[in-house]
């Protein structure tokens, strides 16, 4: 029995829930009907339901683990295969288990190689989660790839039966996003449940589908919708909801690959409050364009625009008189080695995707021995790095192991260093807190040649990446700080489309956002999409209070995303701090920890490392230690993950 405040399944003989304590309705042994508890005769029958009523108090509940349960955003996947009748009814048994085994051994592979689970299979249905346990920023869009490649599976699988069963084999798909509830329902294996009207809105969209049809539901849509191209579809009632549901059929891939991207062909909102971070690098590049090579990182927290810094600057050198190379690292990348390179080394050669083989092959080695004819034996290097088969230029049989990966570094920086020589160059390196192992070391290794030479090297990052540059020469460090209460109302107005807001709302959103520029675009679409915000003549106006804006589900994937990756230890401490306010002193905090754990006092080492990670600060030394979640949201993000009953536990 599924219980109706918690939404906790119990065995029909319960008569309180497992998860919350609450009393459960009584079934009537008669009619099966449930009657809430209280009422001593059947809703249905009007059987006299006396004996069965429980007694009004619950008994004491067992203690169950501290983490067996969240409230999470997260994506759901139902996949259902047409045709598994057909295939019951034409095969043998064993000849259907074979192929089903098949289906779930490369779901589960194509599912995890996206960063999701598969929770469940049931029959010809599967069921995949993405965001739990660990949260991706665009698990949305990992879910609706992983789609892509199970629908691919099976298209795969067809032919070999079509014949036999009378019909093809084909997957139908519904995704949706939104708030579940976690739980552990087997220890023993791990095993995640979840419940909410996510997981039945996603039910109910597989049920829209036709064969080979992938749906999604509104909230999956908005996240998704720059990176694949949709159509809506008529809106479906949902059972429970007063409001039909809008779904969307995904037509295939927009070609749109980055945020950034998306936010370019959406329209850059005015760039405003990095003057001087553009001045500094203006100063850099008129140094390297001298023979003085030089090096800038750029550091900052996701959505505070380091890469439409890297955009603008962009925009301000002359093409003409100096060389652009660019090349980004991609959080489902990091098992590629020097994937930044050779995105960047794809570009400067002019190879394009629809490039056959051939001719990538004849492009790649005229424009390198073009570029200089010492290159020549490294083209075999090059060819491998690009993944171009080759019979005129094999690796030579030495080349393995340690030996080609020092020549793969030593033929990335020749080839960068001669195009220097040749025309002053940037090169610009995005996202490395994402960089494969093999493309730090290549890194490295290029910054300790770059002394005498016209290149001017970028690389940008978030606080989580260890850099230890240390010793690297004429380098210049800048952390990019978040927008002022000023430069946060122009982004404001312009993702409105206002020339003013209403009293209050600037300000608020400055707060609530901390003054990331991405955070601010996506609150103020939020706004306009679910009509919070309207604006008439250029004039925002208000349609409910403004101290009840939620926040943006992208924005929480962002931050949830790097919580997810502290150890459970650090999670648990900044529950606790969470509960107490955005402001915590360590005295209660330590003394909290203390009672639910039985250990003696080991906060002040985690409070250490979350100051480090900047996730907190410390605000005050005496009295006693005082601590302040770095940014406002971080606090919100935690204290909402936690379920209820758990923070009615830690408030008490």
């Amino acid at each position: 029995m599924e219980c109706p405040s918690c939404q906790y399944e119990n065995p029909d003989a319960h008569r309180f829930c497992g998860g919350c304590g609450a009393a459960l309705p009584v079934i009537c042994p008669a009619c099966g009907f449930a009657t809430d508890t209280g009422n001593r005769f059947c809703g249905g029958c009007g059987n006299d339901l006396s004996d069965t009523t429980p007694s009004p108090e619950p008994p004491e509940r067992e203690a169950t683990p501290r983490s067996t349960g969240e409230r999470r955003q997260a994506t759901v996947l139902f996949s259902d295969l047409s045709g598994y009748t057909a295939m019951n009814e034409k095969l043998d048994p064993e000849q259907v288990e074979g192929i089903m085994s098949r289906v779930k051994t490369e779901a589960v592979r194509i599912v995890e190689e996206e960063g999701g689970i598969v929770s469940q299979f049931v029959g010809d249905e599967v069921l995949a989660l993405f965001g739990i346990p660990t949260a991706h920023e665009d698990d949305p869009r990992r879910a609706v790839q992983a789609a892509f490649k199970l629908h691919e599976l099976v298209r795969g699988i067809s032919p070999a039966v079509e014949e036999r069963i009378g019909g093809p084999l084909r997957l139908h798909t519904g995704i949706n996003t939104g708030l579940v509830v976690t739980s552990t329902r087997d220890i023993r294996d791990g095993t995640i449940g979840v419940t909410g009207d996510t997981v039945n809105a996603a039910a109910r969209l597989v049920s829209r589908a036709d064969a080979d049809e992938i749906i999604l539901g509104t909230p999956t849509r908005r996240q998704v919708a720059p990176f694949f191209d949709l159509e809506e579809l008529e809106p479906v009632s949902v059972k429970g909801k007063g409001r039909p549901m809008v779904p969307y059929r995904v037509l295939g891939i927009s070609g749109v690959t980055t945020r950034f991207e998306a936010a370019e062909a959406r329209g850059f909102t005015p760039y405003t409050g990095r003057e001087r971070e553009l001045s500094q690098l203006k100063r850099c590049l008129d140094s390297a364009v001298k023979g003085e090579g030089q090096f800038v990182t750029l550091m900052g927290e996701a959505g505070l625009g380091k890469s439409r810094l890297f955009h603008e600057f962009r925009l301000q050198i002359d093409r003409d008189a100096v060389t652009v190379l660019q090349g980004r690292c991609q959080s489902f990348g990091q098992g590629t080695p020097y994937l930044p390179f050779t995105n960047s080394l794809r570009r400067g050669l002019n190879l394009q995707d629809e490039d056959t083989p051939g001719q990538l092959h004849a492009k790649a080695v005229s424009n390198l021995r073009a570029i200089d004819p010492a290159l020549e034996e490294y083209i075999p290097v090059y060819l491998h790095l690009l993944s171009i088969p080759t019979s005129e230029h094999p690796l030579p049989d030495h080349l393995s192991g340690e030996k080609l990966r020092k020549a793969s570094q030593d033929a990335l920086a020749a080839l960068l260093l001669a195009n220097a020589r040749f025309k002053p160059m940037v090169l610009m390196l995005e996202d490395w807190h994402w960089a494969d192992e093999a493309s730090d070391t290549a890194l490295r290794h290029l910054l300790e040649l770059i002394d005498p030479h016209p290149l001017l090297v970028m690389v940008n990052y978030r606080p989580e990446y260890e850099s230890g540059w240390g010793g690297a020469n004429r380098h210049l460090h800048i952390t990019m700080p978040p927008l002022s209460a000023n430069h946060s109302e122009i982004v404001a107005k312009s993702v409105l489309g206002a020339h003013s807001l209403p009293e209050g709302l600037g300000e608020l959103v400055h707060q609530r956002t901390g003054g990331n520029p991405f955070f601010i675009e996506e609150m103020c679409l939020d706004l306009l999409e679910e009509g919070t915000v309207l604006v008439k003549d250029g004039q925002a106006a208000l349609t409910r209070a403004p101290e009840k804006l939620d926040l943006p589900a992208t924005v929480q994937a962002v931050i949830r995303s790097r919580l997810d990756r502290l150890n459970e230890e650090h999670r648990e401490v900044l529950r606790l701090a969470s509960v107490i306010g955005r402001e915590f002193d360590h005295v209660p905090l330590s003394r909290t920890h203390h009672t639910l754990t039985g250990n003696e006092d080991s906060t002040a080492p985690l409070l250490k490392n979350l100051v480090s990670q900047n996730l907190i600060q410390q605000v005050r030394v005496l009295p006693e230690p005082v601590y302040q979640f770095k940014h406002v949201l971080t606090q919100v993000v935690v204290y909402e993950t936690m379920l209820l009953e758990r923070r009615r536990e830690l408030h008490g």
